[in-house]
Order: C-alpha cells, then sequence, then structure tokens
C-alpha cells in the first residue's frame, strides 16, 4: 500500500513536472507572424532606410523566410564581383500562390552610404500606380503595349526610383541619385 501510494505520489509529481516543461516550452517560443503582403507604402519604408540595420528591423516585419548568409555571400559575389567587402546586405524572399518575391537592401559601408534596395515580383498589379500617387508622376514613362513592357523613373531628391515590368514581372529599384 505504501508502494501504491509513492507510485502515485511519484506519477502525480511527474505529470505535473512534463506539463510545468511543456508549458514553459511553449510559452517561451517566438510567435512567427503571418508573412504580410507588399504594399508601395512598405516598400519605400524599407528601401528609404539610410542603413541596413534600420532596414532589417522593417524589413523584417513582413515575416517573409530571411536570406540565409550562404544565399547572401552567392548573390553578392555574382552581383558585385571585387568589391564585395564594401558591401552589406540583407534579403527576404516569400513565395505565395506560386509567385515568388523577393527583397534585398544593400549598402556600403564607407563614407558615400550608398545604397540600393531591389523588389521582384511576378504579380505586379498596381505597382505603378501606387508609386505614382506617392512619388507623383513619372519622370520618365514608356510603355509598349506590342511586349507587354512598362518603364518608369522618377527622380526624387535625394534618390531615383525605377520600375521595370514585363508582362505580371516587376522589379523595383531605389537608390541615390547619380
Amino acid at each position: 500500500m505504501i508502494k501504491t501510494k509513492r507510485s502515485g505520489l511519484c506519477r502525480y509529481l511527474e505529470i505535473t513536472i512534463a506539463s510545468g516543461f511543456c508549458a514553459a516550452v511553449l510559452n517561451a517560443a517566438p510567435t512567427v507572424a503571418a508573412p504580410i503582403d507588399m504594399t508601395v507604402d512598405r516598400l519605400l519604408t524599407i528601401c528609404e532606410s539610410q542603413t541596413v540595420q534600420a532596414a532589417q528591423g522593417k524589413g523584417e516585419e513582413l515575416g517573409w523566410q530571411r536570406l540565409t548568409d550562404a544565399e547572401i555571400e552567392e548573390w553578392r559575389t555574382h552581383f558585385f564581383g571585387q568589391n564585395i567587402a564594401t558591401m552589406e546586405i540583407v534579403g527576404w524572399r516569400r513565395e505565395k500562390n506560386g509567385r515568388p518575391e523577393s527583397l534585398s537592401f544593400w549598402a556600403t559601408k564607407d563614407q558615400n552610404q550608398y545604397r540600393t534596395c531591389l523588389y521582384s515580383t511576378k504579380k505586379s498589379v498596381g505597382l505603378l500606380d501606387g508609386l505614382s500617387e506617392r512619388l507623383g508622376t513619372p519622370d520618365k514613362l514608356d510603355r509598349n503595349d506590342a511586349t507587354d513592357n512598362t518603364t518608369a523613373w522618377w527622380i526624387r531628391d535625394p534618390l531615383e526610383y525605377s520600375l521595370v515590368q514585363v508582362g505580371a514581372a516587376a522589379i523595383v529599384t531605389i537608390s541615390p541619385k547619380r
């Protein structure tokens, strides 16, 4: 009988400890927000950042998958060639309904603080209108209905904004004015 009471007490303690451990683990797990859609406002908020660290903080709010160090190094090597040591880069990607999207922000580490933001999407509906609403009429706009191609360019001190859209795909680049 004493053995039964002790077994019951041990079992009770085991369950209590296991339950407490599970509750602690579940409460300590970080909450991951569902990825949110890119809007022109979000894009400009991230891309108009002054530093990679500022862009990183704003970009994390998207809830997109962050590019790994290996992906960034591969991208850096192919894109920048020899000047890779002077660049800081952060980027994200996601796929929604079979359509990939990516956003990257990079800046030089030198005093010139050259920085660029690149957004790529396969669903560009409304992007030109949204950019025009925020930035005004493009300084240059070229549409070719035969090839379903649009290029728009805005110069707004101290930045240049460009949109290249082919069919439903688009690339937006934001960089310092040349």
